[in-house]
């Protein structure tokens, strides 16, 4: 069944990595705009920003481990890390950022996006399947 599905997961897989470069690219500039210029801090609406691009990156790896289940392989088998990586990224910089005494706030999420943008781009790079 994985296997006739598998163009439209490619097809999938492809756009949304591009889509979650471009929005983790928009995130790291409003995290830094906030944090560093206006010297703001974590609003709910930026966190629940954080929390749809996190669910935005399981959904992407699901979508890699449906295309890896159905027999694809990406061009370099280090694909692989670098998609667990992006996928865990956020999760990290947002339990460093709930749970210090003292908040980093924004600083948390200007290196979480800045990874997680790096990782991508850096997965998209070995990652066109065979």
């Amino acid at each position: 069944m994985l296997a006739e599905l598998y163009p439209l997961l490619k097809e999938a897989h492809f756009w949304i990595s591009r889509a979650a470069l471009i929005i983790g690219i928009v995130m790291l500039a409003l995290a830094v705009y906030t944090g560093l210029i206006r010297h703001g801090d974590v609003t709910r609406a930026f966190r629940r920003g954080v929390y749809a691009v996190t669910a935005f990156m399981i959904v992407e790896a699901a979508l890699g481990l449906a295309m890896y289940a159905a027999g694809g392989r990406p061009f370099e088998e280090v694909h692989l890390i670098y998609g667990a990586g992006a996928a865990l990224a956020l999760p990290f910089f947002i339990f460093v950022e709930t749970t210090a005494k003292k908040r980093p706030a924004m600083g948390s999420y200007i290196w979480g996006f800045g990874l997680m943008a790096a990782i991508i781009l850096r997965a998209i790079m070995t990652g066109a399947p065979r």
